[in-house]
């Protein structure tokens, strides 16, 4: 996806992301570079999407895009930067929640161009932050990392046993479990932080991947583990692939029917509201 991305010609880039002006118990702008088109003429029209999802999850599960929202902003004389704000009475925010907001320039033509970096911010404490694997937070609030935790796992029969160093800042850790069959993470359960332990039953020889996520929506981690030997109830015996074979030509068409599914998803939600 970074590929494809990279060869998308205009909207954003590396070198022109989005950032926080100003943030308060209130509202939040966003200050965004001016894009230009193929003609260096400026672009003046931009949609602001902001979800308590981030867009990684939304990818995974398109349902989630129904409850994001929009805001679009048309700018008369645009110059090098432009400021787009959201407000909790007229936004319908909710103070204490988590929000992630990004930004899609449009042509005259209302064409979608590459979407902006992506933020993530909670008014109530006035934090807020770049989101892309890891969470920077460049307030003066303290988060709890899982990435420190030292998370290691056993297997004895056809039980997990995680265990984890606890770290600071959060009294508990959501576990959960990517189900491989619907490609999602499904909650398996809400563990004190200081349990540093948790155990499940597993039922299959496979990679499995978990995710520790901090109360505090703090930095996750996903911990992956492969198991080659179960003992299981069938008497068949099957060959396990442990090396994909590479299908690169295959994989490329299909990342670029869903990135661009996504897009055109997006582009249907927008045009409808104008």
């Amino acid at each position: 996806m970074d590929t494809l991305t990279d060869e998308i010609p205009f909207g954003y880039n590396k070198d022109q992301e989005i950032s926080v002006s100003s943030i308060s118990a209130t509202g939040l702008t966003i200050n965004s570079p001016v894009i230009v088109d193929e003609l260096w003429a400026k672009i003046s029209k931009y949609t602001l999407m902001f979800s308590e999802y981030p867009l990684s999850e939304i990818l995974d599960n398109a349902a989630l895009l129904d409850q994001s929202k929009e805001k679009t902003f048309e700018f008369t004389s645009p110059w090098t930067t432009v400021n787009m704000r959201l407000d909790v009475a007229t936004d319908w925010l909710v103070a204490s929640k988590l929000y992630y907001v990004s930004i899609i320039p449009k042509n005259a033509n209302w064409i979608l161009w590459e979407i902006s970096n992506e933020i993530r911010f909670k008014l109530s404490d006035q934090s807020y932050g770049e989101w892309a694997n890891t969470w920077t937070n460049l307030h003066s609030s303290a988060w709890a990392d899982m990435n420190l935790a030292n998370v290691s796992h056993t297997v004895s029969s056809n039980k997990v046993t995680l265990r984890w160093t606890a770290v600071d800042w959060s009294d508990n850790v959501d576990i959960f479990l990517r189900d491989p069959t619907w490609e999602r993470f499904n909650k398996l359960w809400t563990v004190a932080m200081t349990a540093e332990r948790y155990e499940f039953t597993i039922n299959r020889n496979w990679e499995f991947i978990v995710n520790f996520m901090p109360d505090n929506d703090g930095a996750e981690k996903r911990y992956t583990f492969t198991v080659t030997w179960l003992r299981t109830t069938t008497t068949t015996t099957r060959t396990w692939i442990t090396t994909v074979p590479k299908v690169w030509p295959a994989e490329n068409i299909a990342v670029a029917i869903f990135v661009t599914f996504f897009l055109y998803v997006l582009y249907r939600r927008s045009y409808r509201k104008h």
